[in-house]
């Protein structure tokens, strides 16, 4: 039964009654909605325990020096633009939650809610509060996987790793897929087939009735590698087929059970008394690579395969038990989980080492340990290693980056060294500059000191450190860029420096109207949208923004923009954004998460436009997520400053 009820009213926080989400509710006229809490919110912390003093207060730039001549604005928030103004630029702002919801009387709880990771170190003690189980299935098939951003790959894994389960709708028919095989399947697909295993253990009943779970679990297991095979025997037991057989094959193999004989004239290795091969043999559609490398693994003749286009786990897991070379066209993989794999044998010709490790890595299936062993042996041509800054000028590719970290290794003048580290600093592309590959940079960096003779690294040196989460690496070199190059570029540092630092207890002289100065002084329109976006991550970090600062972001060769235009989400999902509204409003936690996921995609902060994660950085504010907001916004803002 559905009641209708107030939003005043106290919604029953037993398990067994949850709020759903209510339909979308038209967007009235007039001034355009605010996207986060207005400013007299933000800047009383009493207010709202989740915002520290002093984060609703303008800020001064801490990133300015002094004696600016332009005058500066009026810093004074603006509860809402007056009525004869036009509204502010179009960032999409939130709407307002409607003004009543339907309750529904949810079913038990699923059965599948057992997790590693249980109250703060999760999503808190209850995090599918208020969403059936058929929704939480439905969304949790579509959770994207090939994230490049560090920060939304933790909230992923955090979200499918948490205690607790959606309860059913009464009269809900039992789903074809369970919660926790789903989870345990999303796990094993993002790379962390360490978290996917530690969940399947305290889900053994899921794990048996789903056989897609298992495999994608123990595929993972092998590309990732080493396969634990008492673990996968114990989970191939209710299933049966060649996808098994195949694996207590491999395990057989790897531990020495099988073969020792001599090849025969055919090329076939003996398999002693043992009727693996000839069963699998005989088993149409079989994976006939698997089988010869198999072989090689018995005693027989080695492999070397002249073409892998689109070789399976076991395939790349055998190659790599036998050091086996991989021929160039395994780059043609899209998968990073396998990529991977290619990267981590060691007898992979190493130019197409270094290309599969990367591309692997700047997915997040590969972490810059891995990636430094390969970049160290990337092959140079001649006296490549001389004339890096022509090489980089015509080949911004994994070798080349590879051969700038060789040559530091090897350089001993600081000055050499310094101008090594700006040209790594220069190859890295902004969906690098959060994960192992701007990790690996970060580390070259971290042989120098913040002086004087590297002043000019100063800049995007700052700007990796605090992508990287590296605050106080990022503040030092942020404090010579200051103290050296007053410009533009560091300007541009700004809003990235407040969301990463935090309020500074001073500043410069300029602040917010000093920033905008610099940064919209001859900017093109697209330039104005950086900004623009900037302006809205700050704000949905706390920062009180003024509707002047807004108006001028926008472009003055433009029409000023309508409430239509600021009710109209950016290139975003327009049910997820309407959910992800109602979620974060009724502080619905797990739903707000797989909300905010599912807007970011795969493109992660640093590839979605900013008014949506504007959106979903104060969305997860708003259900206690501040440091995943925090985050999130310090990539987007990362990705902005460039």
């Amino acid at each position: 039964m559905f009641a209708v009820v107030s939003l005043g009213l106290v919604l029953s926080g037993t398990l067994a009654g949850a709020a759903t989400p209510a339909l979308a509710q038209a967007v009235p006229s007039g001034p355009p909605i605010r996207l986060f809490p207005p400013p007299d919110r933000l800047t009383a912390p009493e207010a709202d325990p989740g915002v520290q003093p002093g984060a609703g207060r303008v800020l001064d730039d801490p990133l300015a020096s002094p004696g600016r001549s332009a005058a500066p604005l009026s810093l004074t928030p603006l509860l809402a633009p007056a009525p004869d103004r036009a509204p502010s630029f179009d960032v999409v702002p939130i709407v307002v939650p409607p003004s009543a919801i339907a309750v529904e009387t949810l079913g038990p709880l699923d059965p599948d809610g057992a997790g590693p990771l249980a109250g703060a170190a999760g999503l808190g003690n209850d995090p599918w509060r208020g969403i059936p189980r058929a929704e939480v299935l439905a969304l949790l098939t579509e959770l994207p996987t090939l994230t490049p951003s560090p920060a939304v790959k933790e909230l992923q894994r955090r979200l499918l790793l948490s205690r607790g389960s959606p309860a059913a709708a009464p009269g809900e028919p039992e789903p074809a897929r369970r919660f926790g095989a789903l989870r345990v399947e999303k796990l094993a697909a993002m790379g962390d087939p360490r978290g996917a295993a530690d969940l399947a253990a305290l889900l053994p009943e899921a794990m048996t009735a789903d056989e897609a779970a298992a495999r994608a679990l123990t595929d993972a297991e092998l590309l990732a590698g080493p396969l634990d095979c008492a673990a996968a025997t114990e989970r191939a037991k209710p299933f049966s087929g060649p996808y098994w057989q195949r694996v207590e094959l491999f395990c057989r193999l790897r531990a020495g059970r099988i073969g020792g004989g001599v090849p025969t004239e055919t090329g076939a290795a003996p398999a002693g008394d043992d009727l693996a091969f000839d069963m699998l043999r005989e088993q149409p559609g079989g994976d006939a690579d698997f089988l010869r490398v198999a072989e090689a693994m018995a005693g027989g003749p080695a492999v070397r395969p002249r073409s892998l286009k689109d070789p399976s786990p076991l395939t790349l897991a055998a190659l790599r038990a036998l050091q086996a070379a991989l021929p160039p066209d395994v780059l043609s993989l899209t998968d990073p989980a396998r990529l991977a794999a290619v990267a981590s044998n060691s007898g992979t010709d190493p130019a197409t080492r270094v290309t599969a490790a990367e591309r692997a890595a700047t997915a997040l299936f590969l972490d810059s340990r891995w990636l430094e062993e390969a970049y160290r042996a990337a092959p140079a041509k001649g006296d490549e290693l001389l004339r890096l800054k022509d090489a980089a000028a015509r080949d911004r590719t994994a070798r080349t980056r590879g051969l700038v970290q060789q040559a530091m290794l090897a350089a001993m003048g600081g000055g050499r060294r310094v101008e090594l580290a700006g040209l790594a600093l220069e190859l890295l592309d902004p969906p690098m500059l959060a994960g192992p590959v701007g990790a690996v940079v970060a580390d070259m960096l971290d042989t120098l000191s913040p002086t004087p003779d590297a002043a000019a690294l100063a800049p995007a040196a700052a700007r990796l450190c605090f992508a990287l989460g590296r605050a106080d690496k990022g503040k030092r070199w942020h404090d010579l860029a200051l103290r050296s190059r007053p410009t533009a570029e560091v300007a541009r540092l700004w809003p990235l420096a407040v969301i990463a630092l935090g309020p500074p207890p001073g500043g410069g002289a300029l602040g917010l109207a000093g920033w905008l100065d610099e940064s919209l002084r001859g900017a093109d329109p697209e330039a104005r949208a950086r900004v623009a976006g900037q302006l809205a991550l700050l704000q949905a970090m706390g920062l009180a923004v003024p509707e002047e600062a807004w108006r001028r972001t926008a472009d003055p060769e433009e029409s000023e923009p309508t409430p239509a235009d600021a009710a109209r989400p950016p290139t975003a999902d327009p049910a997820l954004w309407q959910r992800l509204a109602e979620a974060s409003a009724d502080r619905r936690v797990g739903e707000t998460a797989l909300a905010a996921l599912l807007l970011l995609g795969n493109a992660g902060p640093a590839g979605t436009p900013p008014a949506v994660v504007a959106r979903v950085v104060g969305a997860l504010r708003a259900v206690g997520l501040d440091n995943d907001a925090r985050a999130i916004a310090r990539e987007a803002a990362a990705a902005l400053a460039g």
